[in-house]
């Protein structure tokens, strides 16, 4: 695929990457690909380099795709703070990027489809709800709101630490750090739902309470049942960012009859082979094994868009 560098402008001017197909003709379908939560770059990099969305790129490409994938406000080339930016806006930038796409007459406005990671996955959800797409891709987060997956994330927590072997294991529980990781948990969710300003402190950290706010009351489920368009919803086996299950609860929302989900074995939230069991614990250690895509999901997501692209 040949990659161009663009930009294109909402509030800020955010810049990205445009791939077009070496082969095919003009003009092409289009991905675009909507990341997951915190600050991240085109690539899917943060704090740790992933390369979640430029192999993304690389598989939609194999299709016969162009995708478009960016920089979100604060990271890399966009501009922006991170820290003040709320879901909405990050909804705004979401369709800015669509909107640039149909004025690329490279672009073929007929087959535009939207696959969103994460937090993307919820972006996708409020466009697809108004805008007139070939197809919606959720990957790792379907049908769930951020409150949802934050109350599985805790009740994993909670669980391992129940479960926990040893003397580290015991002496939380003789704590109960289980049960105060849940009460802690209900008054962060409480102060960031009753917060006024973008950015406030919690335990002496700045926070992103404008996204939290609005996470909280976005309503997904709404706008999942006005979606029209064909949808795949794909989750780990074992993610313990999203619950798994979520991708089968697409289908009573969603009234079309074109719904497809599946769960991948031994997938996690970054969308790598894990053998290991789930932990919350081991998070950071089983994320920092970096790898190729699970070959799972990279055959899934390529027969689903060869169907819909044709």
């Amino acid at each position: 695929m040949k990659e161009e560098a663009i930009e294109f402008e909402n509030e800020f001017v955010l810049q990205g990457t445009l791939t077009i197909p070496n082969n095919g003709n003009e003009p092409f379908p289009t991905v675009l690909i909507l990341s997951g939560s915190g600050p991240l770059d085109r690539d899917g990099n943060g704090k740790q380099e992933l390369n979640l969305y430029n192999q993304l790129a690389q598989i939609f490409s194999d299709a016969g795709c162009a995708t478009l994938r960016y920089d979100k406000r604060g990271v890399g080339n966009s501009g922006g703070s991170t820290l003040a930016t709320g879901m909405l806006d990050l909804m705004d930038d979401a369709r800015a990027a669509l909107h640039f796409l149909k004025q690329d007459k490279r672009i073929d406005q007929n087959r535009l489809f939207i696959a969103g990671h994460s937090e993307g996955t919820m972006l996708a959800t409020s466009i697809a709800a108004d805008e007139d797409l070939a197809g919606v891709i959720f990957i790792s987060g379907a049908a769930q709101t951020l409150r949802e997956a934050l109350t599985y994330q805790r009740e994993l927590i909670a669980k391992e630490i129940k479960k926990k072997p040893g003397l580290s294991g015991r002496f939380m529980r003789l704590l109960n750090i289980h049960k105060l990781a849940q009460k802690q948990g209900d008054k962060f969710d409480e102060k960031m739902l009753n917060s006024k300003q973008d950015v406030i402190r919690h335990q002496f950290i700045k926070m992103p309470a404008k996204w939290f706010r609005e996470h909280y009351q976005y309503d997904l489920h709404s706008d999942l049942e006005k979606i029209e368009c064909p949808v795949l919803a794909i989750a780990g086996e074992k993610d313990v960012q999203s619950t798994p299950e979520s991708v089968y609860n697409v289908v009573d929302y969603i009234l079309t009859d074109l719904v497809e989900a599946k769960i991948i074995p031994n997938m996690n939230h970054m969308l790598r082979h894990q053998d290991e069991p789930i932990s919350t614990l081991n998070l950071k250690k089983i994320y920092k094994r970096t790898g190729v895509l699970s070959p799972d999901l990279v055959h899934t997501l390529q027969d689903w868009i060869k169907r819909h692209v044709s």
